[in-house]
């Protein structure tokens, strides 16, 4: 027997705590801090200011099967001017009756929201954690990252879903070689007056974190599925990060003293969370933490714009040799993601840097 309900402060904990369980024999899967989550979740996160959201859990016999959550982000339907709804934080047994059941409850919802279709997964938004793994399953991800099993395509898609856009994410490591023709473009762009590079002042990170917004909201603003961020998304932003960000794996590109492009790479966390489990709690785990924070030789690079004024220069070549230039100094190898599989002008040049293409995550869509 499959029972749904709404969630509510009463069972919130269960519907954080599930993915743990269903991953706990998983040796790829990392789990985000549960403080982390309920933060994310609460009505007081900024991102609520302009979105809605219906959680609910499955049970099968009585025992905990399956949680999904249906929003309307109401920010993205007016800047794209559509009126769709979303579904994320999906997480299930392998049981389609489950599945079906969750989708149901989520898709009943949103008609009573008035929207014309559902797309997801979106944890909630773009900006947070965005699509499902639909290859290389026997891989850790990179930090805010997503990771699902196989299975969970096939019962998407027999809800109804169909793919509307795959993302992607590219490697490299510290050996890959890059292109003459890159080179050439770096070493004209950089012969240009005016351009100067910097670090991001980590002890002024409030007012960076205002020059970072500004550009990325100019530079994506045209990008399939983009939200621009308000300034209370960006200093939750700044809060989450400000305690992991390298100043080695940042970069402020200027033009004549104007902020022209950015970049920010983090360290691979995951190997740290995978120890932590979900909690602090535990001092053994703590420690563990602790020791695999300090062997972390791989990062993703999470951020990178350039304003559109100073686009066809090269600076997003400059940016990008920049990080391999100074981000070998601290790590291995990392990853660049996502990029929307349609990018194609940043995809070459991030291909002629040295990267390949390593991983795919779906978005998918179903009118309601």
């Amino acid at each position: 027997m499959i029972t749904v309900c709404e969630v509510t402060d009463k069972n919130l904990s269960q519907f954080i705590h599930f993915p743990f369980d269903l991953y706990k024999n998983s040796p790829y899967w990392v789990g985000e801090l549960k403080a982390d989550t309920r933060r994310l979740l609460s009505p007081k996160n900024p991102f609520w200011a302009h979105a809605v959201n219906k959680m609910f859990l499955a049970y099968k016999d009585g025992v905990l099967a399956g949680r999904i959550m249906a929003l309307v982000n109401r920010a993205h339907n007016a800047y794209h001017h559509e009126n769709i709804g979303f579904f994320g934080f999906f997480d299930v047994i392998q049981d389609e009756e489950v599945s079906h059941a969750l989708f149901n409850a989520g898709e009943n919802w949103l008609r009573a929201q008035g929207v014309q279709a559902v797309r997801g997964p979106a944890n909630p938004s773009s900006n947070h954690v965005y699509g499902l793994l639909v290859n290389k399953f026997d891989t850790m991800p990179a930090i805010m990252m997503p990771y699902n099993f196989p299975y969970y395509a096939e019962l998407i898609e027999k809800e109804g879903f169909t793919k509307i856009k795959d993302v992607l994410a590219f490697h490299r490591t510290k050996n890959e070689q890059i292109s003459p023709r890159f080179l050439k473009v770096c070493e004209r762009c950089m012969r240009a007056k005016g351009i100067a590079l910097r670090r991001l002042n980590l002890k002024h990170i409030e007012q960076e974190a205002e020059i970072i917004r500004r550009i990325y909201n100019s530079a994506w603003a045209e990008n399939w599925g983009f939200v621009p961020m308000t300034k209370e998304e960006m200093a939750d932003v700044v809060q989450e990060l400000k305690m992991v960000v390298r100043p080695e794996g940042t970069c402020v590109l200027e033009v004549d003293g104007e902020p022209a492009g950015f970049y920010i790479a983090i360290p691979n966390m995951n190997h740290a969370l995978k120890e932590l489990k979900g909690s602090l709690c535990n001092p053994w785990r703590v420690w563990k933490a602790l020791r695999a924070w300090r062997k972390i030789k791989d990062a993703r690079l999470i951020m990178l714009g350039v304003a559109p004024q100073f686009r066809q220069r090269g600076i997003d070549l400059v940016l990008i040799k920049h990080i391999i230039d100074h981000g070998v100094a601290v790590w291995n190898e990392a990853e660049l993601s996502w990029v929307l599989e349609d990018n194609q002008g940043i995809i070459r040049g991030i291909v002629e840097c040295g990267c390949w293409e390593d991983k795919r995550y779906r978005l998918y869509q179903k009118s309601l």
